[in-house]
């Protein structure tokens, strides 16, 4: 029973350890660093930038074996253990870059506020720094302890614009470049238009939120019936592998091809769905990603 999804498990366990393991030539090590900063990069835009790329990468591998060997222990079929191994290999990356569209969302919702209150402060007579330092009190939990090490570095003496952009490199958000660089600009070379520019970013930002959170109202139930039709034949099979001459049927070359084939057909289904509904991502013009080694 095991033989035909332990192979497959083998391969990808060893797919994953041979990323992880040195190289020779010097191009393969420097495509694999390149890897490895794109990962961190996007650990950081996900709020995990705590995270190393090497455990995430351990952690995805170790999930998709467990689960791998639960439908193994759990469904007589053999050839849905390997493929079970493979979807969650493959989720791990889906769930980084949903949980990144998920924090840029939320942070969308604060920025508008947060811009008004640093404009406020401008205008009243406060510094940059000091105005960015007047909002540590109002931003959401995810975002306190970037706002906390920027006055640290402030109350240690570094250069405002170094501890600026410690804090846009903290948050990695696209609309906390924008706000940052602009104030970065007017700490340096003054700036008495920065309440408009502030001003004509907040109003940009807001739009954006509404036209975005518009298009996700008419498409949600889109995205919830193309997700059924995906999972549901699946989930048949599970049901019906209770079955003796179904995990007959479904052990045989011809049915191990016409699994084979319903998960590729399922694979580019939900790869069409995720195109086709979403929406354009925000670019982080101004990001100054860290290196790998240097990852928290």
């Amino acid at each position: 029973m095991f033989e035909q999804w332990g192979v497959a498990i083998g391969l990808v366990c060893g797919a994953g350890l041979t990323m992880l393991l040195p190289t020779g030539p010097a191009e393969p090590t420097v495509r694999r660093r390149r890897a490895f900063h794109s990962l961190q990069t996007q650990l950081d835009e996900a709020g995990w930038g705590q995270v190393h790329p090497v455990g995430a990468l351990v952690s995805w591998l170790g999930a998709s074996v467990f689960v791998g060997l639960l439908v193994a222990v759990a469904v007589p079929i053999p050839i849905l253990a390997p493929l079970a191994t493979a979807t969650v290999l493959g989720a791990g990356p889906a769930m980084l870059k949903a949980t990144i569209t998920q924090r840029r969302r939320r942070l969308r919702r604060v920025w508008p506020g947060l811009i008004d209150h640093v404009r406020s402060a401008i205008r009243s007579g406060s510094g940059v720094v000091d105005a960015t330092l007047a909002v540590e009190s109002r931003v959401p939990a995810e975002m306190t302890e970037a706002f906390r090490a920027f006055r640290r570095s402030v109350e240690e003496g570094a250069p405002a614009d170094r501890a600026l952009e410690q804090l846009k490199d903290a948050l990695a958000d696209p609309i906390g470049d924008r706000v940052i660089e602009a104030l970065r600009l007017a700490h340096d070379v003054g700036g008495s238009d920065l309440p408009m520019v502030l001003n004509s970013l907040q109003q940009s930002v807001r739009a954006d939120l509404a036209v975005r959170e518009d298009a996700r109202a008419k498409q949600s139930w889109i995205r919830a019936a193309s997700r059924l039709g995906v999972t549901a034949p699946w989930l048949v099979l599970v049901v019906l592998s209770g079955r003796v001459e179904t995990v007959e049927a479904y052990r045989s070359p011809v049915g191990v091809a016409i699994v084979l084939g319903g998960a590729a057909l399922s694979l580019l289904a939900y790869r069409l769905m995720a195109r086709l509904g979403a929406l354009p991502a925000e670019q982080r013009w101004f990001a100054t990603s860290r290196p790998t080694s240097q990852a928290r």
